[in-house]
């Protein structure tokens, strides 16, 4: 990569009342390569509770963090709108300084990601963002190979090789997803490869219709284009949403970015279908219609519907008759046309933590 110092990156990363796995991200975060030089901008979608527990935990003696004062602009970094609070600090070891802001209220994830987006655009000494899940705890060379592709390939969307948390020799994904139209759903791509194995960047690239949400690399060039996240979605597709918007800039893979990711640790996302939260199970199945709206001909809606309704019937094989229902709740609000954050009790599960089942967090997306 030429004239590595000028790709200084924006590092966003949106947290909800988990400090711990936010600290792991950063401690990892830490250890990256001198170049390409970066900042970190994280929204706190847990309310000032959680957000004072962050700080705590980042600023605490065993956390990645210092405390400094701020070195920006006060109209980018006070609390305004909808963020009512911000914070700095100083990852330990190196340069980069980190700001931590507490939203208004529950944002989302598209939310989160755009709060800081809104005020960062104004500055233009930065030539990309990485969007990180909070769970993922990335290798030192990560950044550096998703910027080398980015600026060889001529890219403005690239994603990671994502490993799975607990067997690194393992791939969880090359660099995200394919759309399968016929069946309306996301297919994930190199699931089960051993991680060092033989790799064709040039096939995975034409495969891709999504760059995993857990990491993912956009120019500044290319977010200009395509402007923001979607937040209709709130959380769930909006990565998918965003890879598909900027597919005219190129969709790009670098292999040697390895990002190990728990997933799930914040939603309560698992494999498991009776052990999902019933957010996620809610959020999944609407916003599979959300999705299949905007992007697919209107001839194929009924059928997306159709296999809507299939997909929850899957809950009910699983033995689990309550996230059938919510399943199924979440296909009518999406058929209603309802976006942004769930109402009633789903709402009331937004106001606290999800309960840990099994491997826990935001999962890949898969309208």
């Amino acid at each position: 990569m030429n004239d590595q110092v000028r790709y200084r990156v924006v590092v966003l990363i949106v947290s909800f009342h988990n400090p711990d796995d936010v600290c792991a991200c950063l401690t990892a975060l830490s250890r990256a390569t001198v170049q390409p030089s970066f900042d970190v901008f994280i929204c706190e979608n847990g309310g000032s509770e959680s957000f004072n527990k962050l700080c705590m935990a980042l600023a605490g003696p065993q956390g990645p963090c210092t405390t400094i004062s701020d070195d920006l602009p006060k109209s980018t970094i006070s609390p305004s709108g909808r963020m009512v609070d911000v914070r700095c600090l100083a990852l330990k070891g190196r340069s980069s300084r980190l700001w931590i802001g507490c939203a208004a209220q529950n944002l989302g994830y598209a939310g989160g990601i755009n709060v800081w987006i809104e005020r960062l655009l104004q500055f233009t000494d930065w030539e990309g963002i990485w969007i990180l899940n909070p769970d993922s705890e990335p290798e030192p060379g990560a950044l550096y190979e998703l910027v080398d592709r980015a600026v060889a390939g001529r890219k403005g969307m690239v994603g990671s090789t994502i490993l799975e948390f607990g067997d690194r020799n393992q791939v969880h994904c090359r660099g995200g997803h394919r759309w399968r139209m016929l069946m309306t759903k996301l297919t994930i791509i190199g699931s089960r490869e051993p991680a060092n194995g033989p790799v064709d960047v040039q096939k995975i690239e034409a495969a891709l219709d999504s760059i995993s949400g857990a990491s993912m690399y956009v120019t500044r060039a290319c977010l200009e284009k395509i402007g923001p996240m979607d937040e209709r979605f709130f959380l769930y597709a909006e990565d998918a949403d965003w890879s598909i918007r900027a597919k005219r800039c190129g969709l790009g893979y670098a292999s040697g970015s390895l990002v190990p990711h728990r997933g799930g640790t914040t939603i309560g996302h698992t494999q498991s279908r009776t052990n999902r939260s019933r957010l996620s199970v809610y959020l999944e199945s609407r916003n599979r219609i959300l999705f299949g709206r905007k992007h697919l001909r209107r001839i194929l809606l009924p059928l997306a519907t159709i296999l809507g309704f299939l997909y929850t019937i899957e809950y009910l094989l699983a033995g689990s008759p309550q996230n059938f229902k919510t399943a199924l709740d979440g296909l009518v609000a999406g058929l209603k046309g309802e976006t942004g954050q769930p109402s009633n009790l789903h709402n009331e599960a937004l106001a606290r933590p999800m309960p840990e089942v099994g491997q826990a967090g935001r999962g890949p997306s898969s309208p």
